[in-house]
C-alpha cells in the first residue's frame, strides 16, 4: 500500500490522469455515434477503464491501473491509493443512484475514490469530481444508498449536513446508526424512516405492501399490542394520533391499513367494572384492560433503545411496566374522570 500522508503527493498527477481518460472516453463514445446507444453500464465502466489505461501510458500510473471484480468498490484502482467509481446515465442528468453506505465491498487499500459520471444523452459529456462531494442525500433501494449528483455546489454533500466527514463516517463500525440518528431528528410528528434496523442489509423486506385484513391473527393481536406500548398517544383524543402507528404498520410489517382507527376504536363506548365501580368509556380502554397481560409480556421483550426512541425518551427505567403507565397516564388524564387508564390496565391483569 502507498502512504500518502501528504495529500498533494501524487494528487495532481491523477488528476491529470482522470482529465486524459475522459478525453480518450468521449473521443470513443463520439466515435462510436449512434453505437452509444447499446452501451450499458458495464460496457462503459470496460470502455472507462480501457482509456484509463491507455491514458497511464508514460506516468507515475503506466502498469499500476487494475479493474476490480464485479461487486467490488470502486470499480478501478490506481497505484492501490486511489480509486475510480464509474457511473453513467442515458438520461440527459447529471443524478443518480449510488452504492451502498456500508461500503462491505470497499478494497481495502484505496483511500481516495472519484466518481467519474458519464452522461450519454442531451450532449454527451463526462464529469468527474471527489466521491464524497457528490453524493447529496441518502435513499432506499434494498439498502440504504448514496444519490449522486455530479452537479452539487460545494458544501452541500450528504457529509456536510451530517457535520461528518466521509472519512470519518465510512470508518465507522455502524454507520446507519450515524445516519439513522441524522434523520430522525428532522422527522415532524407522524413521520417514519423507512428503514431503521442497524443491520438493515440482513433484514428481508418484501416488495410487496399487504392490506391489514390478510395478517394472521397472530400477527395483528401484535401489531396492536405493540402499538399501544409503543404509542399510547392512540388513548388520547388528539386528532394525530393514529398517524405514527400507521406509519410503525408499514415499516414493521409491510402492511397498510384504510380503517386503522376502528382497529382499536370501533363500537363506541362500552361499560367496565374497574374495582367495583362500573364505569362507560370508549372502546379502546376495554381493548387495553383485555391486551394487559399480553403488554406486560411483550413490553420486557422488546429493547431498551426501541422504547427510548418511540417514547420520545432519554432514559429506559426498570420495571419498563412502570414508565409505561406514567406515559399513559399521560396521554389519557383529561379522559377518565374516575378512575386512570393505568387502572385499567392493573385490573386487566388480576
Amino acid at each position: 500500500m502507498i502512504v500518502v500522508d501528504d495529500p498533494t503527493i501524487l494528487q495532481k498527477d491523477f488528476i491529470k490522469l482522470l482529465d486524459s481518460a475522459k478525453l480518450h472516453t468521449l473521443q470513443e463514445l463520439r466515435d462510436l455515434g449512434e453505437g452509444t446507444k447499446k452501451i450499458n453500464g458495464d460496457s462503459f465502466e470496460s470502455i472507462v477503464f480501457n482509456n484509463t489505461v491507455k491514458a497511464s501510458s508514460s506516468t507515475l500510473f503506466e502498469g499500476h491501473v487494475r479493474q476490480t471484480g464485479a461487486h467490488d468498490f470502486p470499480d478501478i484502482i490506481a497505484k492501490k491509493y486511489f480509486g475510480i467509481e464509474v457511473k453513467m446515465t442515458t438520461g440527459d442528468k447529471w443524478v443518480s443512484t449510488g452504492n451502498s453506505i456500508l461500503e462491505s465491498t470497499r478494497v481495502d487499500e484505496v483511500e481516495r475514490i472519484y466518481m467519474f459520471f458519464g452522461k450519454l444523452a442531451g450532449g454527451l459529456d463526462i464529469k468527474f469530481r471527489r466521491y464524497q462531494d457528490c453524493l447529496y442525500d441518502i435513499g432506499v433501494t434494498h439498502s440504504p444508498r448514496y444519490k449522486i449528483d455530479m452537479e452539487l455546489p460545494e458544501g452541500d454533500s450528504i457529509f456536510d449536513k451530517m457535520g461528518t466527514p466521509y472519512d470519518i463516517l465510512r470508518k465507522e463500525e455502524n454507520p446507519i446508526s450515524k445516519i439513522k440518528d441524522y434523520y430522525r431528528a428532522q422527522l415532524q410528528d407522524g413521520e417514519e424512516l423507512w428503514w431503521i434496523d442497524t443491520k438493515v442489509e440482513e433484514k428481508a423486506v418484501s416488495p410487496i405492501i399487504k392490506p391489514f385484513r390478510i395478517l394472521s391473527k397472530e400477527e395483528k393481536d401484535k401489531f396492536i399490542t405493540e402499538t399501544m406500548i409503543l404509542f399510547p398517544e392512540i388513548f388520547s383524543k388528539s386528532q394525530t394520533k393514529y398517524e405514527r402507528p400507521a406509519a410503525y404498520l408499514i415499516t414493521e410489517y409491510n402492511t397498510i391499513s384504510a380503517n386503522l382507527r376502528d382497529i382499536f376504536t370501533a363500537g363506541g363506548q362500552v361499560a367496565i367494572s374497574i374495582n367495583g365501580i362500573d364505569l362507560l368509556v370508549p372502546q379502546i380502554f376495554h381493548n387495553l384492560k383485555e391486551k394487559a397481560k399480553e403488554i406486560q409480556v411483550l413490553i420486557e421483550k422488546i429493547p431498551d433503545e426501541k422504547l427510548k426512541y418511540y417514547w420520545r425518551a432519554e432514559q429506559i427505567k426498570s420495571p419498563k411496566i412502570e414508565q409505561w403507565k406514567q406515559v399513559l397516564d399521560y396521554h389519557t388524564n383529561a379522559q377518565l374522570n374516575n378512575t386512570s387508564a393505568s387502572a385499567i390496565y392493573e385490573w386487566g391483569i388480576k
